[in-house]
């Protein structure tokens, strides 16, 4: 017999405190007159929560009587999983996404559970009398998943392709590979997830990448377990995105029996076609300079004022412009020009529920963890010292406000970037507030007659830019580097690094647009023009105009412009040229077929 409380359960705490350890690993016998299952009562804060628990009824009765679960007689066998490792289990699939949970012992007549999104809120589920969070305020914690007409079947694929042979990913949060067997992937797609700067790349610099294993096997079918960052450098994400044609494709075969009638279908269409797989990348990779005709199409929408109206530009490609962060770096601020967008900027209030939702959560742990200690037997201390001392766990709550940090302030989320923002609040309230991600909408553009742009927004806000920018529609391999357009000269030859900064150069010939380093180029010093373009001047005399300074992304892959190969072919002919100079004993090889006797 099975039971699903979707709510939780919980335990009258001063019965099972007096006698028990609470949170405990391994099996525990409990004699059930006295105790009650309130499954109401799960964020009260006079019961104690013990979550993911097996119980078998042993020569008892099962009474459901007005909401509540009684145990009238008999005993009942407890096999839990303890508290850690549900949080582990619990964080684990708020990042993947999987909600997967362990299997269940067989041999149990009857199993209780709660879902494994328990932890929504440390704050709720530790602190008692604790104010509800609405979790729906808040960022989702990872980066989403672009539609899946437009994955390929290399993201649909559970094997990832390292320079062994391909291997299973799984997330290892907890350091023991997963005893617990919920990391797992469903398949790559799920690595989308993991890109938490937003670069289009899975690498050393992202979140998680250092808890992210794969599991192979070796000539003889012995289990290969490593660390993702020994097989590869990085992963680039756009691999895993399909093309537009075979999108539409997939889409028209999938809809092909719906019945639509033709303006259904259409609006079904004009969605679909219109999609963009690479909007959830940061804006510096899909972003380029406006140029000259840019422009020209642009002030054709202007009024007899030179005001353009936002609402005429809906349909065209996004705009941007660049903003001063925290860090003191420029980022691009993606223009919105919703009608629902809040006619609001009141940036400080915002960040100041964000401030204090995180040191509650973070109160609420360490208090826990704290009571913990007091209670727990010696062996989960010691099993559990680092976790303990140390604890990195996060709610679903505290994943969301990290992501949320990150979306307003452009800073990696820590402990001390969050005070750091917090202080420059303090000091500064009008300045602080300009520096996070505006809230406001965009409603209308004046081109200037000195070339610059006047923006007013909703909020009755209006500020006056040098530059605009506009989406591709793609994802680069190179990334806008927007600080070099607010450097000086002198700053720009002492500080920028040639052989990282990349420009696209035109071939006069040909007419192809190649990506070349300046220090491939041989650049020996660089100009700002008036115009906002800059002078690159070579060792050999020659000058080359460039709209814009970019940054190679990721270091570690090798540019091939004149390799003659198409991206697709120089990545295989790489792969297999790694692959060949593999010694056989270390070579990743297929999981074994299991051979039934």
């Amino acid at each position: 017999m099975y039971l699903n409380l979707q709510r939780g359960f919980s335990y009258d705490a001063l019965q099972f405190m007096q006698k028990y350890k609470p949170y405990v690993k391994g099996n525990i016998e409990i004699d059930v007159d006295t105790v009650v299952i309130d499954k109401l009562l799960y964020l009260n804060s006079s019961k104690v929560n013990i979550s993911a628990t097996d119980i078998k009824l042993k020569n008892g009765e099962l009474i459901i009587k007005n909401d509540e679960i009684s145990i009238a007689k008999g005993k009942l066998s407890f096999l839990t999983y303890g508290v850690i490792d549900d949080m582990t289990i619990s964080q684990t699939n708020d990042i993947l996404g999987n909600y997967k949970k362990p299997e269940p012992n067989k041999n149990l007549e009857l199993h209780i559970s709660t879902p494994f999104l328990q932890n929504i809120s440390y704050a709720n589920k530790f602190t008692p009398d604790a104010e509800h969070y609405e979790i729906k305020n808040y960022s989702n914690p990872n980066q989403a998943i672009p539609n899946s007409y437009y994955l390929n079947s290399y993201a649909n694929s559970n094997l990832i392709n390292t320079k062994f042979g391909k291997a299973e990913l799984f997330l290892d949060l907890a350091g023991d590979n997963d005893k617990l067997g919920v990391g797992s992937f469903n398949s790559n797609s799920q690595l989308f997830r993991f890109d938490s700067d937003g670069n289009g790349f899975v690498d050393k610099n992202d979140d998680y990448f250092d808890k992210l294993k794969v599991r192979a096997y070796d000539e003889n079918g012995n289990e290969i377990i490593k660390k993702l960052s020994e097989v590869v450098d990085s992963i680039n994400l756009k691999d895993f995105i399909d093309s537009k044609s075979n999108a539409l494709n997939k889409w028209k075969k999938d809809v092909s029996g719906n019945g639509w009638d033709e303006k259904t279908y259409k609006q079904q269409f004009d969605m679909i076609n219109s999609y963009n797989p690479y909007s959830n990348f940061k804006a510096e990779i899909r972003y380029e300079s406006m140029n000259n005709n840019d422009i020209k199409e642009l002030s054709k929408l202007a009024d007899k004022d030179g005001w353009i109206d936002a609402s005429d530009l809906q349909g065209l490609a996004n705009l941007a412009y660049a903003k001063k962060g925290f860090n003191g770096n420029y980022k691009l601020e993606e223009l919105n020009y919703s009608n629902d967008k809040v006619g609001s900027y009141n940036q400080y209030s915002k960040f100041n529920s964000l401030y204090e939702d995180y040191m509650a959560e973070i109160n609420a742990l360490n208090g826990f963890f704290d009571s913990y200690k007091q209670s727990a037997s010696s062996e989960i201390l010691a099993e559990f010292v680092d976790i303990i001392k140390n604890p990195s766990l996060k709610s679903t709550l505290m994943l969301n406000l990290e992501k949320e940090f990150t979306n307003l302030t452009g800073l990696k989320f820590t402990l001390a970037n969050l005070e750091k923002v917090k202080n420059s609040f303090e000091s500064d309230r009008s300045l602080a507030a300009n520096m996070l991600k505006d809230t406001d909408a965009l409603s209308a553009i004046r081109i200037n007659k000195n070339g610059t742009f006047t923006l007013r927004f909703n909020s009755g806000r209006e500020i006056n830019v040098d530059k605009l920018y506009k989406d591709s529609g793609k994802a680069f391999d190179i990334e806008l580097n927007i600080n070099a357009d607010f450097m000086s000269e002198d700053e720009l030859n002492q500080s920028l690094d040639l052989s990282v900064s990349m420009a696209n150069i035109k071939d006069k010939l040909t007419g192809e647009v190649q990506t070349k380093s300046l220090k491939e180029l041989g650049v020996k010093i660089i100009n700002k023009l008036l115009n906002g373009k800059f002078a690159l001047h070579t060792n050999d005399g020659k000058s080359i105009i460039v709209d814009q300074i970019y940054t190679k992304i990721d270091q570690n892959q090798d540019t091939k412009e004149n390799s003659g190969l198409n991206k697709e072919d120089d990545k295989l002919n790489r792969q297999n040229n790694e692959l060949n100079l593999i010694n056989d004993k270390v070579r990743f090889y297929p999981k074994p077929l299991r051979v039934w006797a």
